[in-house]
């Protein structure tokens, strides 16, 4: 990807384009504003001012350059000297002549100033001074110079760009700076977390952009830092989860395989021993069949597409309860179990797939019933608080040991958490908590003492907006 260098540099170049942009622009308003005319000069060339005893050296450089004259008349108005450029030839004034020309004004085509002064031998003369009527003011200012003109408009647009270059530079130094401090640890940043380190965060203080940035930056940071332990955990699950599949179907194939070698092998010499290990064979065959129902299960719970929004049907749930109650009654009384049911007698009307959640329920009856000694009481409670819908399944038995509470609906997690063949697949949890999860619905262990309770808690409203047929 090609670049367009630092930004420094473009700063540069775009402020010193703005500052030669206004200097053309103060070229411009110069030109058509007269800025180059000669303005009127603050030193006055009256007669009086410039007329002295030797007046032949008389400086009447400025005079001469405007087209102007100086005249020496003697006292009987006669020319005794002239300097400059006279056009006419008159040699002597009458008193009449010289009043007229001081205040002709701007009738005639020169402005006049006459002074009187002695000369070195004490006669009285009189200076008088001609300046063109276009080159002066009444009071005989002259315009300035275009020469010198010139040279104060050079100078001052030179002082003005050499200013503005070094303004320009050191404004452009001090706003890259504010802009290429930020821009960098942004850089640096992204750079550290292409690595797959996310626990990089932004801390500068500058404009509202890019702070704003810095908070986008940090939120994503924090967001994928989050993702990525959760990416974690769940390869940590799955490793573990490969593991505990694995040594849950070696286990009973194991002792398959023993029981069928054994009967290849005819150790087993009577029809007893016979229908034991073929027994034995059935039961572990019974739970590698049940244990690969309860992945397939698991696996249908996960897959997005699953169930399909048609299957979920307007349920009155206590009867469901009481149904899922009764089919579980004998081995409750196998057992000596104390089944104790509250349930309203209304419909407690909700929309949910019944063949999941009757699996929930199941497999939170069937924990109860396998890791809890006889004489066990358990408690079946439902009911109703506003639109929220809560059933409670608890019971007085052996309880969970508190290292296990945090991780039980994870999957292979047991009542114990050995290794053990004790007829569970460790799943039925994980399933539970995934089916009341698909209506919307929360699974929780609650903290109760001296009782095991789990709590499905309901929402109607989000249960409402599962799709109809």
């Amino acid at each position: 990807m090609k670049t367009k260098g630092r930004l420094f540099h473009s700063l540069i170049k775009s402020y010193l384009f703005f500052a030669l942009t206004l200097g053309f622009i103060y070229l411009l308003v110069h030109l058509f504003s007269g800025g180059f005319s000669g303005g009127y000069s603050d030193d006055p060339v009256d007669a009086s001012r410039i007329a002295k005893s030797d007046y032949t050296s008389i400086n009447t450089k400025r005079i001469e350059e405007s087209g102007g004259y100086v005249e020496i008349l003697d006292n009987q108005r006669k020319v005794i000297y002239v300097k400059g450029h006279k056009q006419d030839r008159r040699t002597q004034y009458s008193s009449e002549e010289l009043l007229s020309m001081l205040y002709s004004g701007q009738k005639g085509a020169y402005l006049y100033s006459i002074a009187p002064f002695e000369s070195k031998q004490g006669i009285r003369l009189l200076c008088l001074v001609a300046i063109p009527k276009e080159q002066g003011q009444s009071e005989l200012k002259l315009l300035e110079s275009p020469t010198s003109i010139n040279i104060t408009l050079t100078s001052g647009f030179y002082g003005i760009l050499l200013l503005s270059v070094l303004s320009v530079y050191f404004y452009s130094r001090w706003t890259a700076k504010r802009l290429t401090v930020p821009l960098e640890q942004i850089t640096a940043a992204i750079k550290h977390m292409r690595e797959g380190n996310y626990d990089q965060r932004l801390a500068f203080r500058s404009n509202e952009e890019l702070t704003t940035i810095q908070e986008c930056f940090n939120d994503m940071a924090e967001h994928l830092q989050e993702t990525e332990q959760a990416n974690e955990l769940l390869k940590e699950s799955k490793q573990r989860m490969l593991l505990d599949i694995s040594h849950d179907l070696k286990t009973p194939i194991t002792t398959i395989q023993g029981y069928a070698s054994a009967l290849l092998l005819g150790l087993a010499d009577n029809e007893e021993k016979r229908f034991k290990y073929l027994n034995l064979i059935y039961t572990k065959a019974n739970l590698m069949t049940a244990l690969i129902e309860d992945l397939f299960e698991l696996s249908k719970l996960d897959t997005a597409d699953y169930p399909l929004a048609g299957e979920f049907l307007e349920t009155d749930l206590g009867e469901l309860v009481r149904e899922i109650a009764a089919e579980n009654y004998d081995l409750f009384e196998q057992k000596h179990f104390n089944l104790t049911l509250s349930i309203p007698p209304d419909e407690v009307m909700v929309r949910l797939h019944p063949t999941m959640m009757s699996r929930a329920i199941s497999n939170l009856l069937t924990n109860a019933l396998k890791y809890n000694p006889e004489g066990t009481s358990v408690d079946i409670e439902l009911f109703q608080i506003q639109n929220d819908i809560v059933l409670t399944i608890s019971d007085n038995g052996i309880g969970i040991p508190e290292s296990i509470r945090d991780t039980l609906f994870d999957p292979f997690v047991r009542g114990n958490a050995a290794r053990t063949s004790d007829g569970g697949t460790g799943l039925g949890l994980s399933i539970a908590k995934k089916a009341v999860e698909m209506h919307g619905g929360e699974l929780s262990l609650l903290n109760t003492a001296g009782r095991t309770s789990f709590q499905i808690k309901l929402f109607k409203h989000k249960a409402d907006l599962l799709i109809k047929a």
